[in-house]
Parts: C-alpha cells; structure tokens; sequence
C-alpha cells in the first residue's frame, strides 16, 4: 500500500536526521496496520485518529507522518495540518497545567553544589556538560559539538564547536533547534574550571577536532546520566525560572536558549 523505499528517499532529500527517519518509517509501518486496505486519504487517516487510545503526543507523532505522506504523494494534507494545529494547543494546555503542580525536590543552589562535586571527583565531562546547560539553558541538540584549539581544523563550519583559546574558550552553536530563526549564538566562557575541564577532555586524545560525543542517537537519556540527580535539559530550565520568575529572567534565559518569551511562558513558567 505504502511505497516505503521512494518515502524514505523523499525525506533523506529533505535533509531529515537519520533518527527522524527511521521513527516516520515505523510510523509508516503503523499506518499500514491501521488502514489495512482502506484508502490512503485525510477523511480515513482522521478518522483513525480520532478512535486511537493513544496520547496527543503519540497523536501528533502519527500526524506528522501521514503529513509527510501525503505531501510526497501530491495528495492534499490541509486538513491534518488543521488537525495537527488542534492537537498542538491541546499539548500546550497540559503543559501549562502540568506546570502550574509540578514540584522539583532541588533548586538552583542545588544543581551548582552537584555541578562542583563532579568537578572535584573528577568527573569533568559531567562538570563541562552541566555548565552549559546550567548558565545557557540549552537543549540537548546544542551539546552536539566539537572541542579543538583552531576552528579550522574542523572540517564542518556549521557543526557547534568548543573552542580553545589563550585564556578563554569559545562556545560556538550553529545548530539548535531555532537557530534558523536566531542564527549563530557565541559565548566566551572565562570560569576556570570549565576551561580546565574541556582541556583535560581535549588533551585525553590526539584528534585535532574531536568530536565530543561519538554516537548522539538518544540524547535525553545519554545526558541525564551527566546531568545533577538526573535530571533532563528542561528540568534544569524549570528550576531556573521556577526559582527567579521574573521577567528579566525569563528575557536572559530566551536570549541565551533561543526560545520565544511565550514559549517559555507556556511549556517551562513553572508559576504561570
């Protein structure tokens, strides 16, 4: 029914990571089982949808690919766009309201007094990792990057980049996940230990242009084991904010992060 070999190569065109890929083919493969001999059209795929016992997020998930399906098979997908728009301000509303009782057992003096006993145990990974994402709030696509004393060295000007210097290191993020809208983002970073943490990590090589993490195939559970208790990219976000809710932090951490102040109001403003 479904032509998976030209979908696969209409979304390798597409420029789609490798993961993405291969989660909307396995949708694919779903889809085939809900419409069994059914025609491949939004009437069938919608109604599908609306009997599924299945979350908005999974909801969503299914949506984006017979999206995608449809637009590679020149047929009409307005209306699971409008479908896909419906179910977003669902999530959105879950979110603010999961938000509104979410409790953290730990806060920012918290997280610091973690990030400092890894450095002190040597774990220095762990204590680089948590810096970043302590003080720029990043998402775990930002952590993808490349340590080297000269940009040059690294083949891919686009990639994100630590970069040594004299006295300081260049944090340098070319792909996150609104850097189409907010462009290339640079930080000098000057704190001692932070320096001396991606030089010790550095140095433990003989590459030029070392790339920090190898394999970055599931990221939210490869970075929670760097992270203080555990915790995720977003928890350490919402602790921020949950503890200093001001507009002026709300401002720093949107500058930082790339993310909209409503975004920020809705999906992470723990005292909405």
């Amino acid at each position: 029914m479904f032509d998976k070999e030209g979908f696969e190569k209409y979304l390798n065109d597409l420029g789609l990571k490798k993961i993405t890929i291969t989660n909307h083919l396995k949708n694919l493969v779903k889809w085939s089982n809900y419409l069994d001999d059914k025609e491949i059209n939004e009437e069938n795929i919608i109604s599908i949808l609306d009997n599924l016992d299945i979350s908005n997020s999974q909801r969503l998930t299914l949506l984006t690919t017979a999206s995608k399906y449809l637009k590679y098979s020149d047929l009409s997908n307005q209306k699971l766009l409008e479908y896909m728009s419906n179910v977003n301000k669902n999530l959105k509303k879950n979110f603010k309201e999961r938000n509104k009782t979410k409790k953290y057992e730990y806060d920012v003096k918290d997280l610091k007094k973690e990030m400092n006993k890894f450095y002190d145990e040597g774990n220095k990974l762990a204590y680089m990792i948590t810096y970043i994402v302590m003080n720029y709030h990043t998402r775990n696509m930002d952590l993808d990057l490349y340590i080297s004393d000269k940009q040059k060295n690294c083949p891919n000007k686009n990639d994100n980049y630590l970069i040594i210097r004299k006295s300081d290191i260049l944090y340098i993020r070319n792909k996150y996940k609104t850097s189409e809208l907010y462009g290339q983002k640079k930080h000098q970073i000057k704190n001692k230990k932070f320096i001396d943490s991606v030089k010790s990590i550095y140095e433990s090589q003989d590459e030029k242009c070392m790339k920090l993490f190898k394999s970055f195939l599931n990221p939210t559970k490869f970075l929670k084991r760097l992270l203080p208790y555990n915790l995720k990219t977003s928890d350490l976000c919402k602790i921020h904010l949950n503890e200093n809710n001001s507009l002026n932090q709300a401002s720093t951490i949107s500058t930082k992060r790339g993310s909209k102040l409503e975004t920020l109001n809705s999906n992470y403003n723990l005292k909405v």
